[in-house]
């Protein structure tokens, strides 16, 4: 009785000393005494099979049996407790009874008094943890029990109980680790991720990845215990894996960050990501609504949100899923990437972009794209922005320096010229072609962006149309009630400065239509209602349109310069309106008029008729040359435009040498100013012929010593002896065609 009693004690001669169904809890390495010099280097205790008795004495094998129960016995409480308390019990072989198993004393008193002495089947009913309650029965009777059922013996007659000849392999669990091979994310599937890490470990606790796992079961040469149970667990994991994909993206992140059994660190986690309403709120709303303090709010996040070592191997499909979309779709409206997601079910609530790129910093995935708010409002008085959905728009990180520029740049062509094109702001951002896909994009977010015509680009920005088209047309309008689309483009062109070339005709009568209190009706456009023009013009267009009013409506410019100038205008802006304004239109050689008058071609004839007769016989540029020493000499014969502005021009044979700043002075050698030349024109004569009272007909001489940079003046009234300013002839071969003395 003694020796029987010895023989069927733990560990026994020929089993396992860890049981394949506890290896996952056993990963210590073996003591380096007992180690010795066996070669056991690196062994673990999860290693301890029944070859272990041929590595090991026999006393050294007996203290590592106790030195295994003593470990489980520690294992028995928190995570390890928990899942043996969840982890099924192997279904011994059918037709075994308790007498067939060489088990200690003590296990077997304790099965029997439990109704497992006929049924032995019975033990795949119960749970590990089941088996642990059983009174009287400890860590040492478990694993004395899964040694023996896990005996070659055992496996033997499990073989044969089930028809199959000794070496064959279940092809149940073969097909189950074939199809947990072929998902492509099984290799992000970890042993240390909590939503798979129980079933991992059930099957074999050494696998690291779910694809680790899949080959090492294709690789095995004979089945582990319970192999239709280990197929089941890899089927539940395979499913567990697929369903992964069919999750939103809210879940997915709660089930990464969110596992934890207190529902209200759960709850409080949820509400400041904005995993619940697809808005992130600040500490201090979720504090309010918990009752306790921003700081405890951010801890309490922290924790849960704390990044493991390798983030990125977390498997995450369903982010992955929507990170290729938005990169796939760069650059884009906000409001386009949140409605896709939805349209495609990857979220339920609804989830912005911002909490999605937050989700995916958690995952430590790379996030393709920056949130930019491209036309932010701000609240007055305090100069924050104000939170408008609509102006957002997804970039690539190396397009953040656009997105201003090319706001800036509307900004100012819409302010300036009151509209402008899309190909203007490419241009002007050519340096940046990686911003060009950008610049629609940013342009249709900007507040007030209108089109005009969007096939060929032309834009406007209603908030800020203050100067330019807008301006011009209202001041036409209030001279001319009613213009044709061809009268509005004559009066756009006269400003060069503004336009090198009016808006296509399809522009300008589309940015009619949309303006307030104009009407268009086919090629005309209307005030509706009428406009005053005393409201709308100020300065000098007022003197200007008051004056034709009076006289007009069209005059010769002449006589419209001395009223004007009697009445007090400076000649110098009478001419300056006179050549851009919007609201005067020419009608003829020095015939101008209001826009848009009623005149009869008798009158314009008539009013050029007078002009021509009243015109001086002679040229200004009178003559000129250069002397024997070098110097050029210009004589003139003033005009009325000429004594009044004192610009002159110069031929075209010495422009390219009568250029610059020349030292101005008098016949007597004084200094009387500077003369300059630039293109053909020469000015600075004004102040000493405003000082001689010169007048039209007057004659004046320049010669101008190009060494020195200097220019001698001499002025004669018109009715005075003509004067004789170059005492050596010119050579004739040095003018150039021009006329010389």
């Amino acid at each position: 009785m003694a020796a029987w009693k010895v023989a069927n004690r733990y560990p026994r001669r020929g089993e396992g000393i860890v049981p394949r169904t506890l290896q996952e809890f056993l990963l210590d390495p073996v003591p380096e005494e007992l180690a010795g010099a066996s070669g056991a280097d690196g062994l673990r205790l999860c290693d301890l099979d029944e070859n272990a008795w041929k590595r090991f004495p026999e006393d050294v094998v007996r203290k590592l049996a106790r030195l295994v129960v003593d470990k489980m016995a520690h294992c028995d409480t928190g995570r390890v407790g928990r899942v043996l308390r969840c982890r099924p019990f192997p279904r011994p072989p059918a037709g075994v009874r308790l007498d067939d198993l060489h088990i200690e004393n003590r296990t077997r008193r304790c099965l029997a008094r439990e109704g497992f002495g006929e049924d032995l089947q019975k033990l795949g009913d119960h749970t590990l943890g089941d088996i642990l309650l059983v009174r009287s029965f400890g860590v040492r009777c478990l694993i004395d029990l899964l040694s023996a059922l896990e005996s070659p013996r055992m496996l033997r007659r499990k073989i044969k109980s089930r028809g199959l000849t000794p070496g064959r392999l279940s092809k149940l669990l073969s097909s189950k680790a074939r199809r947990l091979a072929a998902l492509p994310e099984a290799a992000m599937v970890r042993a240390d991720d909590p939503r798979f890490s129980a079933l991992l470990r059930a099957v074999d606790a050494e696998a690291r990845t779910a694809a680790d796992l899949a080959e090492r079961l294709l690789t095995r040469s004979q089945d582990p215990p319970e192999a239709a149970l280990v197929a089941r667990r890899v089927r539940q994991l395979s499913d567990r894996i697929e369903a992964k994909s069919r999750l939103t993206r809210e879940q997915e992140l709660i089930e990464v960050f969110a596992c934890t059994p207190k529902q209200r660190n759960r709850d409080i986690l949820i509400g400041y990501c904005g995993w619940k309403d697809g808005r992130r709120h600040t500490l201090t709303d979720v504090g309010q609504r918990f009752k306790i303090t921003r700081e405890r709010v951010r801890q309490v996040c922290a924790k849960l949100t704390r990044k493991p070592k390798n983030p990125s191997t977390i498997l995450a499909p369903v982010m992955d899923r929507a990170l290729a979309m938005i990169a796939a779709r760069l650059p884009c409206h906000a409001r386009q990437i949140e409605a896709e997601l939805a349209e495609q079910k990857l979220t339920a609530v609804g989830m912005s972009v911002e909490v999605v790129l937050a989700g995916a910093e958690l995952l430590g995935r790379p996030v393709p794209c920056k949130v930019v708010k491209v036309d932010p409002k701000r609240e007055k008085g305090r100069g924050r922005p104000v939170s408008r959905r609509d102006s957002r728009v997804l970039i690539r990180p190396e397009q953040l320096d656009t997105v201003p520029v090319v706001v800036d740049l509307a900004k100012k062509e819409a302010y300036f010229h009151g509209l402008a094109t899309v190909k203007m702001i490419e241009q002007a951002i050519a340096s940046n072609p990686r911003g060009m896909p950008l610049v629609r994009q940013t342009l249709m977010l900007i507040d007030g962006f209108r089109w005009l015509d969007e096939p060929s680009g032309w834009f406007r920005l209603l908030q800020i149309c203050k100067h330019g088209l807008p301006k011009a047309l209202d001041k036409v309008l209030a001279v001319a009630s009613e213009v044709t689309l061809a009268e509005l483009r004559v009066a756009l062109s006269r400003n060069r400065r503004l336009w090198k070339e009016p808006p296509p005709d399809n522009v300008l009568l589309e940015f009619c239509r949309q303006m307030p209190e104009v009407r268009v009706e086919g090629n005309r456009i209307m005030a509706d209602p009428p406009r005053d023009w005393r409201e709308v013009l100020t300065g000098v267009e007022a003197k200007l349109v008051h004056m034709l009013k009076e006289h007009g409506p069209v005059m010769e410019r002449g006589m419209m310069e001395d009223l004007c100038v009697s009445e007090g205008m400076n000649r110098f802006s009478f001419h300056a309106f006179l050549s851009w304004s919007p609201v005067i239109a020419q009608y003829g050689p020095s015939v101008y008029g209001l826009v848009g008058a009623d005149v009869s071609q008798e009158q314009i004839d008539r009013l050029i008729a007078d002009y021509r007769a009243g015109r001086p016989n002679h040229r200004v540029l009178h003559n000129y040359g250069r002397t024997d020493d070098g110097k050029v000499w210009l004589s003139y014969r003033l005009s009325k435009a000429a004594s009044t502005y004192a610009v002159i021009t110069v031929p075209a044979a010495l422009k390219d040498v009568v250029h610059g700043c020349f030292q101005l002075l008098a016949s007597d050698g004084r200094v009387i100013g500077v003369l300059t030349a630039k293109e053909g024109r020469a000015w600075g004569l004004g102040a000493f012929l405003r000082e001689q009272n010169a007048r039209t007909g007057d004659r004046i001489v320049l010669t101008l010593d190009l060494k020195k940079q200097t220019a001698t003046m001499l002025w004669e009234a018109d009715d005075a002896e003509p004067a004789q300013p170059i005492p050596n002839p010119v050579v004739p071969s040095l003018a150039h065609g021009g006329r010389v003395t």
